[in-house]
């Protein structure tokens, strides 16, 4: 599937991985819709702030175009709304990214129900609402691509231990068992459906929970040259290419594809 003039959302757009996304789409020549909780751009904030503002403005250069949505994805009538203001404009949707997520890390013993319940309303009850919704228009044209945003400790063994991060770990693996089951749902209708880690990445948020992470040098930077030809590759594919996958970024043109 080519790029040029498809339309894309990416939820959690306003910073780190997700607007790596978006600017890496735009630069296809697809038009973005980018979601986050605000906006901003507004008075006071500095112009190189992490917003759905600045990330518009930095796309002004690009063959494509990004256009900010205002959308929490805890809050099933804004994904609602997300989905029906974007095919009104445009008229359809070709790519799904499930990007937004909340990485909270708790002692493991001591997580309060509200913060397990945030993280699962986030990291899967939201994407899955977002699939529920953007899913019958792919269905209406039998093509599109819909790439949910995972983590290697949603894995059943990970490589690694994450300390702190059970309600992380069990959201992303809810997340995984949901791209599964839809892979198998839609793909009888032309609609690709895949995980993709994007491994150690330097975004703000992880070095949010983990401020060592700065020094360790293992990070990757969190820039569209090295985050998006794999999301980028991942957002042609169609159900009879490639689907069902769980796919790692620093596997990118080694093992796959």
């Amino acid at each position: 599937m080519n790029l040029q003039g498809k339309v894309a959302i990416v939820t959690g757009a306003s910073a780190g991985i997700g607007r790596a996304y978006a600017l890496a789409l735009a630069g296809e020549g697809a038009t973005v819709v980018a979601a986050a909780r605000r906006l901003g751009g507004g008075e006071g904030e500095s112009r190189d702030a992490n917003t759905l503002a600045s990330l518009v403005k930095t796309s002004e250069t690009l063959p494509g175009r990004v256009c900010a949505h205002a959308c929490d994805m805890e809050v099933e009538a804004d994904i609602v709304r997300l989905v029906d203001q974007t095919v009104a404009t445009f008229g359809h949707i070709d790519v799904l990214v499930n990007n937004a997520a909340l990485l909270w890390l708790f002692d493991t013993l001591n997580i309060a129900v509200e913060d397990w319940d945030r993280v699962m309303r986030t990291n899967v009850r939201g994407p899955y609402i977002a699939i529920r919704q953007t899913a019958p228009h792919m269905i209406r044209h039998r093509s599109g691509s819909i790439i949910n945003i995972t983590a290697g400790v949603g894995s059943l063994t990970p490589k690694s231990n994450y300390p702190r991060g059970l309600a992380y770990g069990v959201s992303k693996a809810g997340l995984n068992r949901l791209s599964y089951f839809m892979a198998a749902e839609l793909k009888p209708h032309g609609i690709a459906v895949n995980c993709l880690s994007p491994g150690v990445v330097l975004s703000e948020s992880a070095l949010a929970s983990r401020p060592e992470a700065a020094k360790a040098g293992t990070h990757k930077p969190c820039t569209p040259e090295v985050l998006g030809p794999p999301l980028l590759y991942l957002a042609r594919q169609t159900a009879e290419t490639l689907t069902g996958q769980f796919l790692h970024t620093d596997e990118f043109q080694k093992t796959w594809p």
